[in-house]
């Protein structure tokens, strides 16, 4: 009898945001199975992506959020962690701007991309 090996699942590490960013984000994730873990930004994530490196990082970002952005550019200076595939969720709520901000533009990112992406890591 043939068996097919079994996928491993992707880890995935939420920073920044909890289950409710799911629905959001599974749409861009190829098909699979993902074990996800959330880490709040107040809990070192830099070190939790450097100690279990995950599959993909999903960071939830306010604008006027500076940990989420310091962690965005350790993460991109650190030779170990530079490769992970990084995928950005605002959770500005649609409509609503900072003081003095007369627009935000958004860049879609879509499933295919999100896909091609993770096959190359």
């Amino acid at each position: 009898m043939r068996t097919t090996p079994q996928r491993k699942a992707l880890h995935v590490m939420v920073v920044g945001g909890g289950p409710d960013v799911l629905p959001r984000v599974e749409p861009m994730l190829p098909g699979g199975s993902y074990n996800v873990e959330f880490v709040g930004l107040d809990q070192e994530p830099y070190g939790c992506v450097t100690d279990d490196p995950p599959d993909l990082v999903v960071v939830c970002l306010r604008i006027e959020d500076a940990v989420g952005f310091q962690f965005l550019s350790m993460l991109q200076m650190d030779p170990a962690t530079r490769h992970l595939p990084v995928l950005t969720y605002t959770t500005e709520a649609e409509g609503e701007l900072l003081p003095g901000v007369d627009d935000v533009a958004a860049r879609r990112f879509t499933s295919r991309r999100a896909a091609h992406r993770l096959a190359r890591h």
